[in-house]
């Protein structure tokens, strides 16, 4: 059965939203979804660095006014 997981990497400072963003996607299941806000630009390149260099996960950024959206997929 498949997840649907929401974290909120807002108030977190670096690294430690890296580090947390980083224990939830090793925890994932294939199938599992999970979608992430965060604040930081700078958090979100390192992010998106981690995330490119992992083969079993697809995602997505998408951007507002006042935060940024990670949607992460396991495959």
């Amino acid at each position: 059965m498949c997840r649907h997981l929401h974290i909120n990497l807002e108030d977190l400072p670096w690294p430690v939203s890296v580090l947390k963003f980083n224990q939830v996607v090793y925890e994932m299941q294939p199938g599992d979804n999970m979608i992430a806000t965060i604040k930081d630009a700078d958090v979100v390149s390192n992010l998106r660095l981690l995330l490119g260099s992992q083969p079993d996960v697809n995602f997505d950024l998408s951007q507002t006014d006042t935060h940024y959206r990670i949607r992460v997929i396991k495959r």
